[in-house]
């Protein structure tokens, strides 16, 4: 091909680009690009908490110091995350280190001195609802908490737990956590689920007995969670708990068992909801 006709395919396929895109394309012009984010652009949250709410049954001692055991209906409660406005992230999702804080909630079921021999002669104690706080520091694999709530209906004393959790995942939808336990409790807690008065004493024949609030017991939990679906998972635990200090003491408790065991089993569904505008 000679140049003459070089020249005039080149001045052809100009003219096409022209025709085409109405405008000759500059030799050294860069194609377009997307704008890149700016910096300082904050993420939108896709949510502002999220809420693990599950039901299932449980293995309890028919009271505290009891020797027999009853199976009840049970329920499962977990923050996992919470984003305040003017605080930021109250507590996050599987946080490799830091604190967090959240509720604590506990449900104590009455107590029926005709369903046991044990408790002849002694005061029935209407149900109990415990409502407080507890705060955590997450460090690498371990979890040191402290839960503090107050008692409401069967009780009007202060409960305080505290633990220290050992947390791994042997895969990405299993989830174990095992760790020693103490709790503790206020005199007006352990006269209503430990005393004995006088008048109850000689109904019943236990001796009369009045303690006083501190140490109430020390053990272990092991808990774990296997993720069926991103929502649904499969949870459960088991505590073992012995009777200390003036808990242990109690006539109740000597007619009964110093060592107590719970296990859970049941399905949660996590939520994740939107509550604040960005």
């Amino acid at each position: 091909m000679t140049k003459s006709n070089k020249a005039r395919l080149r001045l052809m396929a100009l003219a096409f680009s022209v025709f085409l895109t109405g405008e000759a394309p500059a030799a050294d012009e860069p194609a377009p690009q997307s704008p890149l984010p700016t910096g300082d652009a904050a993420p939108v949250r896709p949510y502002d908490i999220v809420l693990e709410i599950g039901a299932g049954g449980a293995m309890r001692p028919a009271y505290e110091g009891a020797k027999g055991y009853e199976f009840n209906p049970t329920g499962f409660f977990t923050l996992h995350y919470l984003w305040l406005p003017g605080i930021g992230d109250v507590k996050k999702e599987r946080a490799a280190e830091g604190f967090s804080i959240g509720p604590s909630f506990r449900y104590v079921y009455k107590r029926d001195s005709d369903d046991q021999p044990e408790l002849r002669g002694l005061g029935n104690i209407d149900a109990a609802y415990e409502l407080g706080g507890r705060i955590a520091y997450q460090w690498s694999l371990f979890r040191p908490w402290l839960a503090v709530r107050y008692g409401f209906g069967g009780h009007s004393g202060m409960v305080a737990e505290t633990g220290l959790d050992l947390r791994f995942r042997p895969s990405a939808v299993t989830e174990f956590a095992i760790g020693p336990r103490a709790s503790f409790a206020t005199s007006e807690y352990m006269r209503t689920y430990f005393g004995v008065t006088p008048a109850e004493s000689a109904r019943s024949g236990l001796g009369a007995y009045s303690p006083g609030g501190g140490i109430k017991g020390a053990g272990l939990e092991v808990s774990g969670r296997y993720e069926l679906t991103e929502q649904w998972a499969l949870v459960g635990l088991a505590y073992y708990e012995r009777l200390i200090g003036d808990a242990a003491a109690s006539p109740i408790v000597k007619a009964g068992d110093e060592n107590q065991l719970t296990a859970k089993l049941g399905l949660s569904y996590k939520f994740r909801l939107k509550l604040f505008d960005d």
